[in-house]
C-alpha cells in the first residue's frame, strides 16, 4: 500500500499565501501614519506654550476685545503664530480621516496623495484669504487693527482644533461610526466658524457701519471658505 504514493507529486505552492485582507484603512497608508506622528510630537513640544496661550484664546469666546489684548501682546502674538501652524496640519488631518474635505477627484487618488490634496486645499483656502486681505485696507503690517482682523482666524482655528481633537479622541475610544464623527465635526466647524465671523464683525464695526462690515466679512471670510466648500460637493 506504501508503494503507491512514492510516485505522487506535490502541487502546493512552495510560498506561503497572501492572507486575504480586508479593505486598507486610513491609519494604514504611511504618508496618514507618519503625519499623525509629526503632529503628535509637535503637539507634545508645544505643550507648554500651548497651555501658557489658552487662557488669552478662551478670552476670545466671549469678548471680541480678547482678540486685540491678544495681538496687542507681541510674544502671545508669536507664540499664537507658530501653534496655528501645527493647529493648521492637526486640522488637515482630522479632515481628511473623516471626509471633511473630500471632493471626488480627490477621492479617486491613491491613499498616500489624499491627505497632501487635503492639505493643499486647505492651504489653498488660507492663501485666498491672505490675497483678500492684501488688496484690501487691512493689508498694513504696522497697525494692530489691521493685525488683529487678519489673524484673528487663528484664535479660532486653534480652539476648533482643540475642539475636534477631544471629539475625535472620544469618538476612537468608544468606537462611534464615522459618519456618526463626520456630522459632530461638521457642526463643531460650523459652530466656531459663526463665532469668528461674530467676532470679527464687532471688531469691523468698532470702525465700520454695518454694510462696510457685512461686505469685509463676505468678501474677506465668507467668500474663501465658500470656495472650499464649493470645491469639496465637484
Amino acid at each position: 500500500m506504501p508503494d503507491l504514493f512514492r510516485a505522487g507529486e506535490l502541487n502546493m505552492s512552495t510560498e506561503p499565501l497572501a492572507s486575504a485582507g480586508g479593505p486598507l484603512q486610513w491609519a494604514d497608508c504611511a504618508v496618514n501614519h507618519w503625519a499623525v506622528v509629526f503632529a503628535i510630537i509637535v503637539f507634545v513640544l508645544s505643550l507648554p506654550d500651548i497651555i501658557r496661550l489658552f487662557p488669552h484664546l478662551l478670552r476670545c469666546i466671549p469678548l471680541w476685545k480678547g482678540n486685540l489684548d491678544l495681538e496687542h501682546s507681541v510674544s502671545m502674538a508669536r507664540t499664537r503664530n507658530y501653534i496655528a501652524l501645527a493647529a493648521g496640519l492637526a486640522f488637515c488631518i482630522i479632515a481628511d480621516r473623516w471626509g471633511l474635505v473630500a471632493p471626488s477627484f480627490k477621492l479617486r487618488l491613491a491613499p498616500e496623495w489624499q491627505l497632501p490634496v487635503t492639505v493643499g486645499l486647505v492651504a489653498g483656502t488660507a492663501l485666498l484669504r491672505s490675497l483678500g486681505y492684501l488688496a484690501s485696507p487691512f493689508r498694513s503690517r504696522t497697525s494692530e487693527f489691521s493685525s488683529t482682523l487678519r489673524h484673528t482666524i487663528l484664535n479660532y482655528l486653534i480652539l476648533l482644533v482643540v475642539l475636534m481633537l477631544a471629539s475625535a479622541v472620544l469618538a476612537v475610544a468608544v468606537r462611534m461610526q464615522d459618519i456618526v464623527v463626520q456630522s459632530v465635526l461638521y457642526i463643531e466647524c460650523a459652530a466656531v466658524f459663526l463665532l469668528h465671523l461674530m467676532r470679527t464683525g464687532q471688531i469691523l464695526g468698532s470702525r465700520y457701519g454695518s454694510l462696510a462690515t457685512f461686505l469685509y466679512l463676505c468678501g474677506l471670510e465668507i467668500l474663501p471658505v465658500g470656495i472650499l466648500i464649493f470645491v469639496c460637493t465637484i
